[in-house]
């Protein structure tokens, strides 16, 4: 998968994540996890998906970032 696009779909965000499309769909409804939508797709950035992962890692591990 190309990591330098900047707008990911619900399935390039699943596998990123490493878990199943209707769990990101369901992250995309409570609003865990940013969307925006074009036409009626929802697309994700890539960053807020990068900021997902380090707030889950910085909650659970203590300090980890993918800027460091």
């Amino acid at each position: 998968m190309n990591t330098e696009k900047l707008l990911l779909n619900i399935q390039e965000t699943a596998e990123i994540l490493r878990v199943h499309r209707s769990t990101v769909s369901r992250m995309l409804d409570s609003g865990e996890l940013p969307a925006i939508l074009v036409r009626s797709r929802k697309l994700i950035r890539y960053a807020d998906v990068l900021e997902f992962i380090d707030n889950q890692i910085g909650r659970s591990k203590g300090g980890y970032s993918w800027e460091d």
